[in-house]
């Protein structure tokens, strides 16, 4: 394997592929070659500045500026390099289009790193989620420098709207949004709301504006309520106990509070793996044919097409489609 992008998230996916004994790290390429020695330098990988001299592997991660990933994916599709593509998969839907255009052209295997999909959190509800009639995406976080060349939509909201897009089943309707910039170059804060055919509901509040970290999904559905809190790693859901429903709809006086109407449950989340290299190995078994890709370029792409959707309204200053 070979890895594009030695920068932050480059380090960690680094990491996550040395720790495997199935996999060799071979390549670390970056456009400073300094920085991609560092991160070489404990698997012993070579360096390069220029994917296209990435010859001889059989798969890459792309963990590079966003702006530069059609342009690699595309160079390393071509010679039927597999690719894993850090999200957002590219700067524009029309580029993450014609990635995934390439992946089908080249036939090599190609999954866009939503990581979240990977979750203990996620996993925990994967199997329990029915269809959401309301969907809360609550994410804060502190300003970071890394992220100058992107605003709010692409560098937090894009997490939230891969999760909503899968629950729902389906892209929106309707897209509102409002928001603003306060210190970056783009926007800092964004309130959002989708609306569905079906008739889900899913709102996102998002800020890279705040001095601590908060990321909590509510799912709301027939009977139940579930709060995710990634940050906490915790997942709760409230159900209502035997019999209440049907008192209430009788219209008799519930006896006692709220916790003599509810159940709250509290559901197992697991430690290990965590999502990078659950991610990872999902992607390795992928390129092994041992499994399907779990989260498709085209998957890649509808979040960025809805993330453009919100960027135009809050620019534009107006609601609408």
């Amino acid at each position: 394997m070979a890895l594009v992008g030695a920068g932050h998230m480059g380090k960690f996916h680094a990491q996550a592929i040395a720790e495997r004994s199935d996999v060799d790290l071979v390549a670390v390429c970056d456009v400073d070659a300094d920085r991609a020695a560092q991160v070489a330098a404990a698997s012993g990988a070579r360096v390069e500045t220029d994917p296209r001299r990435l010859a001889g592997i059989d798969a890459a991660v792309i963990a590079a500026a966003t702006s530069a990933h059609r342009d690699v994916a595309s160079a390393l599709l071509e010679q039927g390099i597999a690719v894993l593509i850090e999200k957002p998969v590219a700067g524009t839907a029309a580029e993450a289009r014609q990635i995934a255009e390439a992946a089908r052209r080249s036939g090599a295997v190609a999954q866009a790193g939503h990581i979240l999909r990977f979750d203990p959190v996620t996993r925990a509800i994967a199997s329990r989620i029915a269809r959401p009639a309301f969907l809360e995406v609550s994410w804060v976080a502190p300003f970071s420098a890394r992220s100058l060349d992107v605003g709010v939509v692409m560098d937090l909201a894009i997490h939230g709207l891969d999760l909503v897009l899968w629950m729902a089943g389906e892209m929106p309707e309707r897209v509102d949004a409002v928001g603003g910039t306060v210190v970056g170059p783009h926007e800092d804060f964004v309130n959002a709301r989708l609306e569905f055919p079906r008739g889900c509901v899913a709102t996102l509040a998002v800020s890279r504006l705040s001095r601590s970290r908060q990321r909590l999904m509510r799912v709301f559905g027939d009977g139940a309520y579930i709060k995710m809190d990634y940050a906490a790693r915790a997942v709760e859901c409230v159900m209502p106990k035997p019999g209440v429903a049907a008192l209430l709809r009788s219209g008799k006086p519930p006896a006692g509070g709220m916790e003599d109407l509810v159940a709250v449950e509290k559901w197992p989340v697991e430690a290990q793996p965590d999502a990078l290299r659950a991610q990872l190995a999902s992607f390795i078994a992928a390129v092994h044919g041992e499994g399907p890709v779990a989260v498709t370029l085209d998957d890649g792409a509808r979040a960025v097409e809805v993330a453009e959707r919100i960027i135009q309204r809050v620019v534009s200053g107006a609601g609408g489609r």
